[in-house]
């Protein structure tokens, strides 16, 4: 591995892949290295750019439409010939497996690098393959000082819990705060999965029973309890391998340690967070004359601290408050065509300025109102019986995430695993508005309703698995422009091939700590 103190000429790498997502995460590692790149979506559009530029490593993706890594790499080495370049060319794959790793570099990649991508690795490779004077390896003193910093905040008796590396917990959440909310939601339900995992063991009822051990590996790797984790992970490739003796074998050991934790744990805070209290802000209410259910409406958002400026639904008027507020919520009635019309402005409205559109009323009118070119504006909606205060609920929500937003971004998370639905819901709504369902049919329901700008996704569920929702949901002509991007926590070359398969937005493992996901994330929505 190459030593060097000083960078004379900064390295250019291009990255091929035509997952955005993946693009995005590699991207963002590289500038954190101080590393330049450009992105290409597909080998013709690869070839095209190392036609016209000269890079110091490109990051090829095997499958890809079209031509595949190995049919590029063949091309790239024509143009190389040409052009006289000795430019090292990495497979960026998701097939791990030595056996795999050996026939690409007998293709003439020069090595391989597996997603997701280990920080550590990439550094490696591009010490290693990067010319004399362009990279230098990043020093860790800032990265050092940040764990010191979090590992000297956390409450000294949480240093002698033996089960926990506390280290590897803040590497994956960040954050101390973050770290103590993921172990809080760990903890609180101990003792109801570790008798599910009893129970479906002794009723061998091994579908359900390794989706449970599968949440338990995800949610022990995040926290730093690699024990159990590592527990969990061999029980799952026993029983998905059909070893049921062994699972038999193995399973008291591992409940046994992982109901030894609920004493650690005792001195965890379990109170609630104080809610948000909102002043000095505005919902525009589109609605003619507002009757009994109207009134209702204006003041359960009055209960919830907001001012109501209520507007008939003439065109000239909505124009004139068109700055009066970042909710617009619409109660359509008259005949279809003048509510098309309206829903239509609207729906401009918050395309051009970041606002936030919510319909309420009568079903077949809201289903006019969304009827229109632009309905993907339209956040959630209310038909009649209304539920006041999940509603009001909803509209404080949003305008709490939008303070200092331009616009606001809401992303479905869809997870059996109610423990890895909390952690998300903390993880995100920091920087986004989170709705989370807890399978496959309470996502569609909430879809009829709302639309968000992201899904992400279990591809492991019962009933309806991931592949299936999906399915129903690029069925829908109304979702079917919805990104969705898969979590799983498998990474072999069967589960990734066959995700991929699909032809999602994305996939990231359920293991991505804190930060690369909300880099992930804000990558993927510029």
């Amino acid at each position: 591995m190459k030593e060097n103190n000083i960078i004379s000429d900064p390295a250019h790498i291009l990255i091929v892949d035509d997952m955005p997502v993946n693009n995005a995460i590699l991207a963002s590692m590289l500038a954190s290295m101080d590393v330049s790149c450009d992105v290409a979506q597909n080998g013709h559009e690869c070839l095209s750019m190392c036609r016209n530029s000269t890079y110091d490593m490109i990051l090829l993706d095997h499958r890809m439409p079209g031509i595949d890594g190995v049919e590029t790499l063949a091309r790239l080495k024509d143009i190389f010939r040409h052009t006289g370049a000795e430019t090292p060319v990495i497979c960026h794959t998701a097939n791990e497996g030595r056996d795999y790793i050996n026939l690409y570099k007998a293709a003439g990649f020069a090595d391989v690098l597996i997603k997701p991508v280990d920080p550590e690795k990439l550094k490696n490779i591009l010490s290693t393959y990067l010319p004399e004077g362009k990279f230098v390896l990043p020093s860790d003193n800032g990265k050092r000082k940040h764990m010191e910093k979090e590992l000297a905040s956390l409450p000294s008796w949480l240093k002698n819990i033996p089960q926990l590396d506390l280290k590897s917990g803040i590497e994956h959440c960040e954050t101390t705060e973050a770290f103590l909310d993921t172990l809080q939601v760990f903890t609180r339900s101990i003792k109801e999965k570790a008798a599910d995992i009893e129970q479906f063991e002794k009723e061998e009822n091994w579908p359900v029973y390794l989706l449970r051990i599968h949440s338990l590996k995800s949610v022990a790797r995040l926290i730093g309890a690699s024990s159990i984790a590592d527990k969990a992970a061999e029980l799952e490739y026993a029983g998905s391998h059909q070893e049921y003796a062994l699972v038999h074998a193995l399973t008291p050991a591992l409940v046994d340690e992982y109901r030894s934790m609920i004493p650690c744990f005792e001195k965890l805070t379990t109170e609630e967070p104080v809610k948000y209290k909102y002043r000095d802000h505005t919902v525009l209410f589109i609605i003619n004359e507002p009757g009994i259910v109207g009134r209702g409406i204006i003041k359960s958002l009055e209960n919830e601290g907001f001012d109501v400026l209520t507007i008939p639904d003439v065109p000239k008027v909505i124009l004139n408050h068109r700055a009066d507020s970042n909710i617009l919520l619409y109660y359509p009635t008259g005949d279809n065509d003048k509510i098309k019309a309206v829903s239509t402005m609207l729906a401009e409205i918050c395309r051009d300025d970041g606002k936030i559109f919510c319909l309420a009323g009568d079903s077949l009118d809201i289903a006019t109102a969304q009827d229109i070119y632009g309905r993907e504006y339209i956040r959630s909606v209310y038909p009649r019986p209304i539920n006041l205060e999940i509603m009001a609920a909803d509209i404080s929500k949003y305008h709490n995430m939008s303070l200092g937003n331009d616009r606001i971004r809401t992303i479905l998370v869809i997870d059996d695993d109610p423990d890895f639905l909390h952690i998300m819901e903390n993880w995100l709504s920091s920087s986004y508005n989170v709705d989370c369902s807890h399978s496959g049919a309470s996502a569609l329901a909430y879809l009829d309703k709302k639309r968000p700008d992201l899904i992400l996704l279990d591809y492991e569920m019962p009933g309806m698995n991931g592949e299936k929702v999906m399915q129903k949901i690029r069925s829908n002509h109304v979702n079917e422009r919805i990104p969705i991007i898969f979590l799983t926590g498998m990474n072999d070359k069967d589960r990734v091939v066959k995700i991929l398969e699909q032809r999602p937005d994305g996939y990231l493992l359920k293991s991505i700590p804190h930060e690369e996901l909300l880099d992930a994330l804000q990558k993927f929505f510029a």
